[in-house]
């Protein structure tokens, strides 16, 4: 890219040298030729004044001192040289026009000359040729066309040293873009790219950073649906395995019952990778109704024979909750967290209390462990739940708080409450 700059730089600099260089050269050329012409005309016609028409009967021609390079001479009206530096005698053709009282410009291969007439009244009695040799005009024009030819160099090499600048400026942050598009492709989805103040080339970095912004979220999708995925249905593959276990080990009676319910925990599973797969794909925090009491029925229907299997109570209590503005998806999957956390880590009976707090409502689960509870969850795989759950109260614009005493251990989901 930065040759390439450059390359189109000096080229059309070049061509605007050529194409407008070329010309002037050839007017410095003639200008030249033309201002020595009017020098020599200039130089002639003060010779010419000088002449006294008395010089045939003998008086003397005084010409006045030419400028630098020029040769002034007077001449009989035959061609005879009377006065002044030149050749002795004129040729006939020269003396043709001039003779008829015009200023004549001779040029030859050498010289450039100028003969003007000397004149009383209507009849020319003499010639004064003014003379110039061709190689000091020729010098004259040279010092103009190297002047030119400097300024032409000047010119390109200005341009260069400006497209330079300008290629190094516009190769910088191309060169940070080919950066930050090979770190995306690498999986670096962090990459910023600072403004380089050309607008095209911001346009472009704003959008890589777009993209890696929206790569970032996808894959940060794809990552917690899969840590999601892998905590919720553990518990319900378990309960699933243990049902078909139980099934096999019993006699044809016992094998139907464990079918039937392995259907319904299978239900039970396809919902909760349905919720998780939902949740992961929200980006914000879904505003609907959510009926508490029947989600606390939902949630006992589903893990009362899993508590009761492990000889503990699961109790149920509503005192009349108002309507939650949250997502029922989310709430069941924080219910499941806490319910699974209590079945694995708690003790004694469970209690699911729906209440209004406040402005508020506030789903209790309670048991009667005490064992000691890290809080707020660390990221740590043994807390994985709870940080899912605490992350998804947070989504719902509520929060889940943690409180343990002589009594046991609550958990107490807080969400808005909608107007009764």
């Amino acid at each position: 890219m930065l040759r390439r700059i450059l390359v189109v730089a000096l080229s059309a600099v070049a061509l605007a040298v050529v194409l407008l260089g070329a010309p002037l050269a050839v007017a410095i050329q003639r200008n030249v030729v033309a201002e020595e012409r009017g020098e020599l005309e200039r130089a002639a016609l003060q010779g010419a004044v000088t002449v006294s028409p008395t010089y045939r009967s003998g008086d003397p021609v005084e010409l006045p001192a030419a400028g630098p390079g020029i040769e002034i001479a007077a001449y009989t009206p035959d061609g005879r040289k009377v006065a002044g530096d030149g050749p002795s005698r004129l040729a006939a053709d020269e003396m043709t026009g001039v003779l008829a009282g015009r200023v004549i410009h001779l040029t030859t291969s050498d010289t450039l000359a100028a003969l003007v007439p000397v004149s009383v009244g209507e009849r020319v009695i003499g010639v004064v040729r003014a003379t110039s040799s061709r190689s000091t005009v020729q010098s004259s024009a040279n010092r103009d066309l190297l002047v030119l030819a400097a300024l032409a160099l000047l010119a390109v090499a200005g341009a260069g040293t400006l497209a330079l600048w300008q290629a190094r400026r516009l190769a910088r942050p191309m060169s940070r873009l080919a950066g930050a598009a090979a770190q995306l492709g690498a999986g670096d989805f962090t990459v910023r790219i600072t403004p380089s103040g050309v607008t095209e080339i911001d346009r472009t970095a704003d959008a890589l950073t777009a993209t890696a912004r929206r790569l970032s979220d996808v894959v940060e999708r794809e990552r917690a649906f899969a840590a999601r995925a892998s905590h919720q249905l553990r518990t319900p593959l378990t309960r699933l395995r243990l049902e078909l276990e139980a099934g096999l080990d019993s006699d044809a009676e016992g094998l139907l019952r464990a079918a039937h319910e392995a259907l319904a925990t299978s239900e039970h599973l396809s919902q909760t990778l349905d919720d998780v797969l939902r949740i992961t794909r929200e980006t914000e925090g879904r505003t609907e109704s959510c009926d508490v009491p029947a989600l606390l029925r939902e949630s006992d229907q589903q893990w009362h024979g899993l508590f009761a299997a492990a000889d503990r109570p699961l109790r149920v209590v509503v005192e009349d909750p108002p309507t939650a503005l949250a997502s029922i998806v989310a709430v069941r999957q924080i219910l499941h967290v806490l319910l699974d956390n209590a079945l694995r880590h708690g003790a004694g009976a469970v209690t699911l209390v729906g209440r209004e707090s406040a402005d508020a409502v506030a789903i209790d689960v309670v048991d009667q462990g005490d064992g000691p509870v890290t809080w707020p969850p660390d990221s740590g795989l043994g807390h994985l739940g709870l940080v899912m759950a605490r992350s998804m109260a947070q989504s719902q614009r509520g929060r889940l708080t943690f409180s343990q005493d002589d009594r046991g251990t609550r958990f107490t989901l807080l969400l808005p409450a909608a107007p009764r």
